[in-house]
């Protein structure tokens, strides 16, 4: 029995050497499991096994938080509380470099202000939390609800939706851990966005093309070091902070030479099951997994395409002919639109609407040519095809947050009382008259 006791203990004891090997190794190499697009992050940055060491707390909950996380997250609505760490002005690490890029994470948070008449870039692709959470990250101020995504927000019913969400954080959306492979069945490439968004109703389920042996406009500016496209380290906002713009550098107004400074998103054709691998889904296909009954191929009765006059909503998946003029009704579409004030000039001070890619010329441009001469653009606005330049949600919207209500670019409405809303004055060259001059 003595022998048996020893040789019990024995094994106790390998097994504790073999965890406690194991936990080192964790946290003294790369774990590529975690943030896999932005680098080999180690997981101890965001988990803590027992969350103090030396009898020191290491940045959670007091008791420990969900999911071993190292920030006060007492419940999947605070999961932001973590993320914000790093991307936000305010962080703990938000100037911290990060291997194998050596960047510092780009920020959803930041203290940066901006107007309606700034570049795109100021404020970033994403925008900011800034107007929906406090300093303390919490979704207790005034503006919650109204001027974008409500981090923390708990049984909200998207507008647009058809199921109420428990619990929304960045997790809702992103994956943490991200993806490898194109071929990943639950995360796409393209910004970890989550093949099946946490909470999304009956049409969930958006798989992204990806990889470079496909057309280049159903090519995504993937999040990270892949294909070359992380935009990290040097590109800031009016505040100092490191930002994803939706373009870098000088814009000439020539979506070929404006290539390389440009962040697009891809294109394709939107329909109901982009999943079956024939069909490329868009941004827009991907946001309608929560606000479903605002995409026309979810509810088609939103556009009569027999004459895109019975529009019920703003279409996300129609084509913008840049040829198109006042009282554009032949060799496009029937429109309504009447683009005098968009020009090259608009293009140039990063203004430019930011649109899906055209399958017509393989540039990587994110906004809404204006040019029509010219070899490389033959076919441009031949909506024959299907994939020419089209608006979608975040032609209008930014996908976080901003200044404005309802995440809009633009500022529409005065901030007035409840029943006395009135018209916001804005000028005549921005907003929906960009498209819309009136």
């Amino acid at each position: 029995m003595r022998h048996h006791g020893t040789a019990s203990k024995t094994i106790v004891l390998i097994a504790a050497l073999a965890v406690c090997l194991t936990v080192l190794l964790l946290f003294s190499h790369k774990a590529d499991a975690v943030h896999k697009g932005a680098g080999g992050l180690v997981c101890g940055l965001c988990h803590t096994m027992h969350n103090s060491q030396g009898n020191s707390g290491l940045g959670g909950a007091s008791g420990g938080s969900i999911i071993l996380l190292r920030a006060e997250v007492n419940s999947r609505a605070e999961i932001h509380k973590l993320c914000l760490q790093c991307h936000a002005s305010n962080g703990s690490m938000a100037n911290d470099t990060h291997p194998p890029q050596n960047v510092v994470a780009p920020k959803v948070y930041s203290t940066a202000s901006w107007t309606q008449n700034d570049p795109f870039n100021k404020i970033g692709a994403g925008g900011n939390f800034s107007t929906e959470l406090d300093s303390n990250w919490n979704t207790t101020t005034a503006n919650y609800l109204g001027y974008g995504h409500s981090l923390g927000a708990t049984n909200v019913l998207p507008p647009g939706g058809d199921v109420s969400i428990p619990e929304f954080s960045c997790t809702s959306c992103h994956d943490p851990h991200g993806a490898s492979s194109p071929s990943d069945a639950k995360i796409n490439i393209f910004r970890n966005l989550k093949v099946n968004a946490t909470g999304a109703g009956a049409n969930a389920g958006i798989k992204f093309y990806s990889g470079t042996t496909e057309e280049y406009y159903k090519h995504k500016s993937y999040v990270g070091g892949v294909n070359g496209s992380y935009f990290g380290g040097s590109e800031t906002d009016g505040a100092g902070q490191v930002i994803w713009p939706v373009y870098r550098g000088t814009l000439t107004g020539n979506p070929v030479t404006d290539s390389a400074n440009s962040n697009s998103y891809g294109t394709g054709t939107d329909t109901s099951d982009p999943t079956n691998g024939t069909a490329p889904a868009t941004m827009s296909r991907w946001c309608a997994q929560c606000h479903d009954n605002w995409h026309e191929e979810i509810v088609p009765s939103n556009l009569n395409r027999s004459t895109d006059l019975d529009s019920r909503r703003h279409a996300v998946n129609s084509m913008m002919p840049r040829g198109a003029s006042a009282g554009c009704a032949t060799g496009c579409h029937v429109s309504l639109l009447d683009r005098v004030n968009y020009d090259d000039a608009l293009i140039q001070a990063g203004k430019g609407l930011p649109v899906t890619a055209s399958k017509f010329y393989s540039a990587n441009s994110y906004y809404l040519p204006t040019d029509t001469t010219g070899a490389s653009f033959n076919g441009m606005d031949d909506v024959s095809g299907g994939d020419n330049h089209k608006v979608f949600c975040l032609t209008c919207h930014f996908a976080h947050g901003g200044p404005y209500r309802d995440n809009l670019r633009w500022d529409y409405l005065a901030s007035v009382a409840t029943g006395d809303q009135t018209a916001n004055g804005i000028p005549s060259n921005i907003g929906c008259q960009l498209c819309h001059n009136r």
